[in-house]
């Protein structure tokens, strides 16, 4: 079974320092070969839009939302809009796909979701194109967003980056800064309004390491 580095962080971290740990793993493996990389953390208030974000989705100017505590960033993962912050797990498998041999990793990321959902009792659901996401019923509990790095000098080595956010604590209030994902009216859920109770995001962080072992076949270092 192959190992992997897991960096699990506490705390609030600013978007762009999950930007730099994982341009870091990506370098390690590109040039080291390292083991892969899975890194956990949760992000202060921010706006992102992805390789196919429309500007309109974004529906204040970027100069109040700042003065309200949130940052706006483009980044090169796919999707449209979405907002992270506290009470969101957000998760960076930073994965060599070419050494993993892996046909579907996004597939495999979602079932490594919706295996920890089922752990609190929540039935979810992976769906594709506009809806992509975890979804329970008509509620989406999950974004999920990623890119391909490709480095033909390395003898094609191709290496994920970025991933999802679980909703965790019922704290959806910054959501209507923007259009989640281009989608006017998109209704969101987390595992708090699910189970009607408080829940750790250490805790989800605990079930969800269990999780992605298992689905992507890692053991722990």
């Amino acid at each position: 079974m192959q190992k992997y580095n897991l960096l699990s962080f506490e705390g609030e971290f600013d978007y762009l320092v999950g930007l730099m740990l994982q341009d870091a793993a990506i370098s390690n493996i590109k040039d080291l070969d390292t083991d892969d990389y899975l890194i956990l953390l949760s992000h202060k208030p921010v706006i992102t839009l992805g390789h196919f974000a429309k500007e309109e989705n974004v529906l204040m100017p970027k100069e109040i939302l700042e003065e309200r505590g949130i940052s706006v960033c483009k980044t090169d993962r796919g999707g449209d809009v979405t907002y992270h912050g506290p009470g969101q797990l957000v998760g960076y498998p930073i994965i060599n796909l070419q050494r993993k041999k892996m046909l579907d990793y996004k597939s495999s990321l979602c079932k490594s979701l919706i295996d920890t959902l089922k752990d609190y009792g929540i039935v979810a659901e992976e769906r594709d194109k506009k809806l992509t996401g975890i979804w329970v019923g008509e509620k989406k509990i999950a974004s999920i967003g990623y890119a391909y790095k490709k480095f033909p000098e390395t003898n094609g080595k191709i290496i994920t980056k970025h991933g999802f956010a679980l909703y965790v604590k019922d704290d959806m209030d910054n959501f209507k800064y923007i259009n989640p994902c281009g989608m006017p009216g998109l209704k969101l859920t987390s595992i708090e309004e699910q189970l009607g109770k408080k829940i750790s995001i250490e805790e989800v962080k605990r079930k969800y390491i269990k999780h992605f072992e298992g689905v992507f076949k890692y053991g722990p270092k």
